[in-house]
């Protein structure tokens, strides 16, 4: 089962055990029966790997292997309580593989198999962004979701005859019996994705509260959401093949932000999307060298070396106090100017304050460069409340 797409499973026959597996419960010598969950996930991931391109640089499968396997300790030692599922826990051998495909998508197969795109690689902004991914995916195996779907899709199959079968007693017409055989299939295909979006919820939940154990931020996992939804209403012609099966809504947004609340959980979107966070360069301006802070290509601020401090060390203060804002949601009521109008507050906390050496390195007065940089912090706080719809539009933080 996948947050992204749902894999062909070859299903075991009526969902009855293996033969070996009826020996063994009879008694009969013979080596110990495989796990059925574990056979399935197998036989399952043996025919996949025959469909797919899967990459071997090694750099590229440390990495996924090494956060997969932490978050997946945690998943073969703590029980998470399921919201759908079933929260026992039970010690698999996680394999993780990255498949050679463009597409934004990951997926899991039953008794630890997770396969990861190489699109989706690409996508993510931070370490703490793929944990929230693999955690969604590990919980969807950890929860023994695929086999809960299994069982209640064998509990509508056997009805499905005894509906077509009175349909024919009828005497309806073969156009209605054909009617009914699609109306029925369709049935079971919308009842089953319920269940599926039961699973999706249960795997975000799940997902937060294992990496609450790792050392992986779980609002990665937000903030990843967050711009697949914006990225889904820009750019729709983007591969992103996630939105073809569960696309992150408003509503999953919403229960991430309301859960990482109750676990008191800061919001840091600017720790696990460096994208969000304020970046300082050092630029030469009138043959003056300044330092720069930008966010979202947007030019906040330049300034010059100044009490005691070196430009660069002066634009990192600046960056470190905006960043701690923006998390914190800074709205544009909140920013004013001094009364000499040089110095920007933020929630009544000084931001930045241009100096005379500021003014004559770029020539421009000291109270024009603080204007500019107010109109560009109201920029910035538009663009920040943007980035995060419509995933969780109208969701104050």
């Amino acid at each position: 089962m996948s947050w992204f797409r749902m894999p062909a499973i070859a299903y075991p026959e009526n969902g009855k055990p293996a033969p070996e597996a009826t020996q063994a419960a009879a008694g009969k010598t013979g080596p110990p029966a495989e796990d059925e969950e574990v056979k399935l996930g197998r036989e399952n991931a043996a025919e996949n790997d025959k469909q797919v391109k899967l990459i071997t640089d090694a750099a590229i499968l440390d990495r996924v292997n090494r956060i997969g396997q932490e978050i997946a300790a945690v998943a073969n030692t703590v029980e998470v309580p399921a919201l759908w599922g079933s929260s026992t826990v039970k010690k698999f051998h996680y394999t993780f593989k990255v498949v050679d495909d463009k597409d934004v998508n990951a997926y899991s197969l039953p008794g630890g198999y997770i396969y990861v795109n190489k699109g989706l690689l690409d996508y993510v902004h931070s370490d703490d962004e793929l944990a929230g991914v693999l955690a969604h995916e590990i919980t969807h195996v950890a929860h023994h979701h695929m086999m809960k779907l299994l069982k209640e899709q064998s509990k509508m199959q056997p009805f499905l005859p005894l509906i077509l079968l009175a349909a024919v007693l009828s005497k309806a017409n073969g156009q209605d019996v054909s009617t009914l055989a699609l109306a029925t299939n369709l049935y079971m295909v919308a009842k089953l994705n319920s269940y599926g979006v039961k699973a999706e919820e249960d795997a975000d939940h799940g997902a937060v509260e294992y990496l609450i154990h790792t050392r992986y931020n779980p609002v990665g996992l937000l903030t990843f959401m967050e711009r697949l939804a914006k990225d889904e209403a820009l750019k729709p012609d983007r591969p992103l093949g996630i939105y073809r099966t569960h696309p992150p809504t408003p509503e999953r947004a919403q229960a991430l932000i309301a859960e990482l609340r109750e676990l008191k959980i800061p919001l840091t979107r600017t720790a696990t999307d460096p994208s969000l966070a304020a970046q300082v360069s050092n630029v030469e301006v009138n043959g003056n060298q300044l330092a720069e802070v930008k966010i979202y290509k947007t030019v906040v601020a330049r300034v010059a070396p100044g009490n005691g401090l070196t430009a660069e060390a002066r634009a990192r203060k600046v960056s470190e106090v905006l960043d701690r804002l923006l998390d914190q949601n800074l709205q544009m009521y909140e920013l004013r100017l001094s009364a000499d109008k040089r110095t920007i507050y933020a929630r009544n906390e000084t931001l930045i304050a241009f100096t005379d050496a500021d003014a004559a390195a770029q020539k421009m007065p000291a109270e024009k460069l603080a204007q500019n940089t107010l109109e560009a912090l109201r920029t910035v706080i538009w663009q920040g409340a943007l980035n995060r719809l419509p995933a969780s539009a109208n969701i104050p933080d």
